[in-house]
């Protein structure tokens, strides 16, 4: 009976000390203006209002960090996370100091590269706000047709055998 009320007592006092974790922690998040990962939104220069500005570089580094992972998570980034596991295991296989590069480099993506192309992202719309759909387009097709005059000119010369390289 003894060891019942024990046991209940220690039950209650986890359930606490769990409730008063979270609520600290929700706590802290409001008082330092963080965002939450269910409000992130990863920024296009497609689409000017999915920026979104802190007035807190704390709290806007977080924000950046939150939409990388998130777009490698969700947002057709997935390849780029599987790239990391896929090396991750790769290193396991061959040895323990691969998986440290593996670790060093995978932290410096997610805390530095990472927030970094979120913040040239989004400086990136901030300059094409004004751009429509129809401008898009436009550019798209501009650098489409670009590309395959490139091709035509690398093939012309291949066949023109011009270039060093004889049969």
């Amino acid at each position: 009976m003894g060891i019942l009320i024990l046991l209940g007592i220690a039950v209650v006092a986890i359930f606490a000390f769990c409730w008063m974790a979270v609520g600290a922690f929700r706590l802290l998040i409001r008082l330092l203006g963080l965002p939450k990962y269910q409000d992130v939104i990863v920024p296009s220069k497609y689409y000017f209002k999915t920026v979104v500005e802190f007035d807190n570089t704390v709290a806007q580094y977080v924000y950046d960090v939150m939409a990388g992972f998130k777009h490698v998570t969700e947002d057709s980034g997935i390849k780029l996370g599987l790239s990391f596991v896929f090396f991750a295991v790769l290193g396991a296989m061959v040895s323990f100091v691969w998986v440290l590069v593996i670790a060093v480099i995978t932290l410096w993506l997610l805390l530095w590269a990472s927030p970094s192309a979120m913040r040239a992202e989004r400086r990136r719309a901030k300059r094409f706000k004004d751009c429509t759909a129809d401008d898009w387009h436009k550019t798209h097709l501009w650098a489409m047709e670009s590309e395959l005059r490139q091709q035509e000119m690398a093939s012309a010369i291949r066949r023109s055998g011009v270039g060093g390289l004889h049969h």
